[in-house]
C-alpha cells in the first residue's frame, strides 16, 4: 500500500489533447519519477463529463509514494523544477485551468 499520494490535476490546451497525453506519458511521468525516488507507481485518468458540458478535459495523475515523507518529496519535485529537470510543454493549460497539486499521507492502521 502507498504511504502517501501526490494527486496532480491538469488540463490540456484546447485542441492539443493528443500531444498533451504523449508528453505526459513519455516525458513528464519519467521526469517526476526521476525527481522523486519514492514514487512506486503512477495512474492517470480523464474526467468523464456526464452533463454534456463543453469544459476542457481535465486529467488527474495519481503518484503513489513508498514513504509518508511528503515534505521531502515536495522538496525534491520543487528542486527538479528549479533545476530544469521537469521538461515543460505548451500543451498544458497554465491559465484557464492551471495545474493543481495535492499531497496526501496515509492514515489508519496501514499508515
Amino acid at each position: 500500500m502507498a504511504k502517501a499520494l501526490l494527486i496532480a490535476y491538469s488540463s490540456a490546451v484546447p485542441g492539443k489533447d493528443a500531444e498533451y497525453e504523449q508528453w505526459y506519458d513519455e516525458i513528464h511521468i519519467p521526469d517526476v519519477r526521476a525527481a522523486i525516488p519514492s514514487v512506486t507507481g503512477v495512474s492517470r485518468y480523464r474526467l468523464v463529463d456526464l452533463t454534456g458540458g463543453t469544459a476542457a478535459p481535465r486529467y488527474v495523475a495519481v503518484y503513489e509514494l513508498g514513504d509518508a515523507d511528503v515534505a521531502t518529496a515536495a522538496g525534491q519535485l520543487g528542486a527538479a523544477g528549479q533545476a530544469g529537470r521537469l521538461r515543460p510543454t505548451d500543451t498544458i493549460d497554465m491559465t484557464g485551468n492551471p495545474p493543481d497539486l495535492q499531497w496526501f499521507a496515509a492514515t489508519g492502521a496501514d499508515a
